[in-house]
Parts: structure tokens; sequence; C-alpha cells
């Protein structure tokens, strides 16, 4: 039983492989043609056509998948998903995480279990493979958005500078978009795309703060669409704003010093018990097993667990301080 239940996991780990190997080289190809047939006006319908006349193994596993990437997006669950990729600007499409997201579910699971016979271990990265995706997509988007929010005081001069000079505020973002590097200017650049493809300024400013989830460019984007209503002096108005910007992320920096102690003392103080647990275990083994093996140091290893969660809340806590 265990031979053919290896060898069915191992036959669809390498049929993910490809299929995701292939996705990956021909998704460059595959936007460009999918965008050309929008163009055109061809239906769906002729895409079926056209793809029943290939042949093969991948032709059959694409179909599965477009097959399964209409029935999620009936279920409202590759929207999600798609923005959660273009906010942290990775460019995979919804199915694609999908694929991947499963990828890391079942592989690191079918390894450990394979080599170790151990389907405990086996559950546990399985487990970790599956938050893993989601972990590095938020910590890519928080860098992505703190390396943007660093960029919005230069953005804002650009933007106050250009209208002095006569500007117009459509010209001012494709300037910044120009001058600018990534993301801001990325961004900038795709809203002023959007503005000339027909968008109104007012919805493309809206869908750029959609995109990026940050306090300062939503009290920008609020300044420009109030000043095209009411009227007045856009120049001013922004360099106040970044002067604002400049004095809070001062501010945080002299805050982050502050409290780096505090942190610090956290880390070490979390650390501390399961470092010495390791330490003693490396030393004596036998010293340690009456901790795991029986009932009281079972529940002392659960309070301890509990108290030090607990007291890293609170430290957290302490040094927090909103700003």
């Amino acid at each position: 039983m265990k031979i053919f239940f290896i060898s069915g996991m191992g036959f669809l780990t390498s049929v993910l492989v490809i299929v995701a190997l292939g996705n990956w080289i021909n998704k460059d190809k595959k936007k460009i043609e999918i965008r050309i047939k929008r163009l055109k006006g061809i239906t769906e319908q002729s895409d079926e056509v056209g793809v029943e006349k290939n042949k093969g193994i991948f032709i059959s596993v694409n179909k599965i998948i477009n097959l399964m990437e209409k029935i999620l997006k009936r279920k409202g669950i590759i929207k999600p998903l798609e923005e959660k990729m273009l906010k942290a600007d990775i460019p995979l499409r919804g199915e694609e995480y999908l694929l991947i997201w499963l990828m890391c579910i079942l592989v690191p699971g079918f390894v450990i279990f394979t080599l170790t016979q151990n389907l405990v271990a086996g559950i546990i990265f399985c487990l970790l493979g599956a938050i893993s995706p989601d972990i590095v997509v938020k910590v890519t988007q928080q860098r992505r958005l703190k390396k943007l929010n660093s960029q919005l005081s230069d953005a804002l001069s650009i933007l106050a500078n250009s209208l002095r000079a006569g500007y117009s505020f459509i010209q001012s973002l494709e300037l910044v978009s120009h001058e600018m590097p990534d993301p801001i200017g990325k961004e900038f650049a795709r809203t002023f795309r959007e503005i000339n493809l027909g968008t109104t300024t007012e919805e493309a400013l809206n869908n750029l703060t959609s995109r990026i989830p940050s306090e300062d460019l939503e009290l920008i984007v609020t300044a420009v669409l109030i000043q095209r209503q009411i009227g007045g002096n856009l120049a001013e108005v922004l360099d106040k704003i970044s002067h604002t910007i400049r004095e809070r992320i001062r501010i945080q920096g002299e805050i982050k010093t502050m409290t780096a102690q505090g942190k610090i003392s956290g880390i070490i103080i979390g650390l501390m018990p399961p470092f010495l647990i390791l330490v003693i275990l490396m030393i004596n083994y036998e010293y340690m097993m009456p901790l795991f093996n029986s009932t009281i140091g079972r529940i002392l290893l659960m309070g301890s667990i509990v108290s030090e969660m607990i007291g890293v809340l609170i430290i957290r806590k302490v040094i927090a301080i909103d700003m």
C-alpha cells in the first residue's frame, strides 16, 4: 500500500512541477496572446477550438487548470489572490499562486514522510508549507510598502515643483514615474497609463490607494481630490504634506532608536528558554526526558509556553507606539 501511495504522490508532484515550469516559462507569451484576442474580440469558444487542435499531456493538463480557474473565479477565490499579488508586486496569477501553494503543501510533507516514514513529521511539514507562501507574500508586501513610504516625500517634491513650473497634474504624474525608482515610479506610471486609457483621474487615484495600503498616500490622494473639486494651490498643499511626512519619518526613527533596547531584550528573553532546552538536550538527553514523558512535566511545559507567549505580547505592547 505504501508503494502505491508513494508512487502516486511522486507522479502528482512531477506533473505539478512540469506544469508550473511550463506556465512560468510561457507566462509572458500567454499574456500577449490574451491581450491580442481581447482586442480582436475573439470569444472563449474560439480559444477552446484552437486548443483542441493541439495534442499532448501539457495541453490536457492545461485544460484541467483552465477549468479549475473558471470554477475558482465563479466562487470568487481568484480575485482576492490576484489583488494580494498586485499589492506585493509579485508577477503571478491567482491560479498560479494556488498551484505553488499546493506544491508547498504536498512536496515537503511527501519528501519528509518518504525519508523518515514518520507521519507526524510529514503533517507538520505540510502545515508549514501551507502557511509559508502567505508569509512570503506578506513580508514582500510590507517591504515594498515601507520602501514606497520612504519615497513619498521626494515624489511630492517633484510633483510640487513641476506644478509650479507650469505642468498639469497628469504631466507631473508622468514626470514622477520617469524620475523616481520602483516601486513608486512603477505605481505612478500605472496610474498615468490608466488615465491615458480613459479612466477618470479620481478613479485612477482611488485604484492607486487600493493597490497601496498607505495612510500617507491616502492623505495625498484625498488632498488632490479635494483640490480638484474646490480649487486651491495644490503645490503648496503638497509641500505641507511632504513636510509632515518627513517629520513623521524622523520621529519614527527616533522612536525606533529609543525602543531598540526593549526589542532586543524581548528577543533575548523570548529565545532563552528554548535555547537552554536545546543545550540541555545536547548535553544530557536523559535528564530532560521526564519533562516530555511525565504528566507533570507536560503540564509544566505547556504552562511555560503560555507564560512565554504572554510575556512576549506584554513586551510588544510596551514598546509599540502608535503614530
